[in-house]
């Protein structure tokens, strides 16, 4: 049964609860608020039937009304569409990279979500980017490719970046790096020793980072991470000694 008004027919029931469950595909990280900086030209509704048109683009494969709506005005319908050239496929290196560049730390965001499963563009430099929620999936994503490269940068961050979800994902990628076959495993394990210091949560990454280590240092770290303050590291540190923990 099609939905009367709706221009798409009976996709719309579809597509309208795909939206909701990916409400960040509408703001820019107030949900509360639809952001139209920028598309002052356009109307709401206007806005709404274009960033549907975007994510139904990917759906069908329509790989020219994703690409045209790569460029549009609307971040919201940039970052749509970006999504939707990759779901088909069709996202080339050089529109990622400009994906990489773009005004919205939104749209950029989604740039390097993307780029954690490819290879093909170079993701360090983003790491000092302004928009912490920026760096902070960079350095997921580094991890993800298991790019040692860039371990210098994530130790650079873990240690000084001020936001603590940024630390917390540099500390978590360099654990995920600990084991590769790189000239950095000291400067690693220094790393998380001093993460110990830091925030519960990480600490908790710090001690699944530790965890791959045999020095005697390490274990000593692991051993007194039981007695940690906070419930939740003791319980990770317990459950990976095997060890029972209140």
């Amino acid at each position: 049964m099609e939905k009367v008004g709706c221009p798409f027919g009976s996709r719309c029931f579809f597509y309208f609860g795909w939206f909701s469950d990916n409400a960040d595909s509408w703001t820019t990280g107030n949900s509360s608020r639809v952001d139209f900086a920028g598309s002052n030209q356009l109307s709401e509704k206007d806005l709404r039937l274009e960033r549907i048109g975007a994510a139904i683009a990917g759906h069908d494969g329509d790989e020219s009304e994703a690409r045209a709506l790569l460029a549009a005005s609307d971040v919201v319908t940039r970052r749509i569409a970006l999504g939707a050239l990759e779901r088909i496929g069709s996202l080339t290196a050089s529109e990622l990279q400009s994906a990489l560049e773009d005004p919205s730390g939104s749209v950029r965001r989604r740039a390097v979500e993307i780029a954690a499963k490819r290879s093909d563009v170079d993701i360090e430099i983003c790491l000092m980017d302004s928009d912490p929620a920026v760096a902070e999936a960079t350095a997921f994503a580094i991890g993800e490719r298991e790019e040692s490269s860039a371990i210098p940068s994530l130790l650079q961050m873990a240690a000084n970046h001020e936001d603590p979800l940024c630390r917390e994902s540099a500390v978590a990628s360099l654990g995920a790096l600990a084991t590769g076959d790189h000239g950095n495993r000291k400067e690693i394990l220094d790393c998380l020793l001093r993460a110990m210091t830091d925030k519960p949560q990480i600490r908790r990454r710090a001690v699944l980072g530790l965890f791959q280590f045999d020095e005697p240092v390490a274990r000593q770290a692991l051993s007194k991470a039981l007695s940690d303050k906070d419930r939740q590291v003791r319980a990770v540190t317990g459950d990976l000694l095997g060890v029972a923990t209140d």
